[in-house]
């Protein structure tokens, strides 16, 4: 860092001693300028009091502030009236030569009727930088969401309901049966929900247990799922699932490929999927537990599933 000018009276001065170039104040100023606006800092107020003269001249009294302790920027006009000052309560010591060197050269041009910001040309470069590194690291975040998402960004609500549902992977499965559902009124996301959590039900044998398909009967009828079939995550109904002799261990692959998984572990949340209160969390839940629990053959019930929503989608056999 070099002074923005030799003469050292009440000029901010820093010399290395090993100066032998041709100083260039404004583009000094601007280059010290743009590093103060661009740099992030570590949370320090920016803060500074100037007065042409050879100390500043008011307000009393003057005081330092340590170099990690947040200041404040005041305006203020003298006792008379005449004059404005800019007093900065603290400036951080290590910035402290940089700031005073931006305005020694804002006062020269102020007195000169230069251009009094050489930096602005650099600055709205930098900002345009800025602008097109956010736009595209905003586009490869839609662009990866997309993905995630089935090839398509979801919309808030599905966003919201991915938090306490299988929202994103349903979009992977089958994104325009996901968007169908969330297009359904709150009664026909119902019935699409029971729809699929008897489907699950009966595809993985589940209804030879008396007490599951008294459930399904339950809840057909318009009555809440028994608590303890939702409290504490379920532990209590999947135990008692797990532990049934009447129901079938059939593995099966699930449609990413996963080989060996029990079917009726994946079959059931199906059926406690309809505790939730918002319909559309329902039939997510129902109509992916039906989905999976059907294994390699989860693209016909994909198809049946458009069906019973009203319109028939295109749905990759390959899954």
């Amino acid at each position: 860092m070099w002074p923005v000018d030799e003469d050292a009276g009440w000029r901010t001065v820093i010399d290395d001693r090993e100066r032998f170039w041709e100083q260039k104040p404004g583009e000094a100023a601007a280059e010290l300028m743009v590093g103060l606006l661009t740099q992030a800092d570590d949370g320090h107020t920016l803060n500074w009091s100037w007065a042409r003269a050879g100390e500043p001249i008011f307000p009393a009294p003057l005081t330092t502030l340590p170099d990690d302790e947040t200041s404040i920027v005041r305006l203020l006009v003298s006792p008379d009236g005449t004059r404005l000052g800019v007093r900065n309560e603290g400036v951080p010591g290590r910035l402290a030569v940089t700031l005073g060197l931006v305005w020694d050269h804002l006062l020269d041009c102020l007195e000169s009727g230069a251009d009094p910001a050489p930096w602005e040309a650099k600055l709205q470069a930098t900002a345009a930088e800025a602008r097109e590194r956010a736009e595209h690291q905003r586009q490869v975040a839609d662009d990866r969401e997309a993905r995630a998402w089935g090839g398509a960004k979801p919309t808030e609500r599905l966003r919201e309901l991915d938090r306490q549902t299988h929202a994103r992977p349903l979009a992977v499965l089958d994104r325009a049966l996901l968007d169908r559902l969330a297009a359904l009124p709150a009664a026909r996301q119902r019935e699409v929900a029971m729809w699929a959590a008897r489907r699950a039900v009966e595809n993985a044998g589940l209804d030879r247990a008396g007490w599951v398909a008294d459930i399904l009967a339950l809840i057909e009828t318009g009555q809440p799922l028994p608590p303890w079939l939702t409290d504490d995550y379920g532990q209590a109904a999947f135990r008692r699932l797990f532990t049934d002799p009447d129901l079938p261990h059939t593995l099966i692959t699930l449609p990413n490929g996963q080989p060996d998984f029990l079917q009726m572990s994946v079959a059931f949340p199906a059926l406690t999927g309809l505790g939730h209160q918002d319909p559309l969390a329902a039939a997510i839940e129902a109509v992916y537990g039906a989905a999976i629990s059907h294994g390699h053959e989860h693209a016909r019930f994909l198809r049946e599933a458009h069906v019973m929503v009203g319109e028939t989608g295109d749905i990759d056999e390959r899954g």
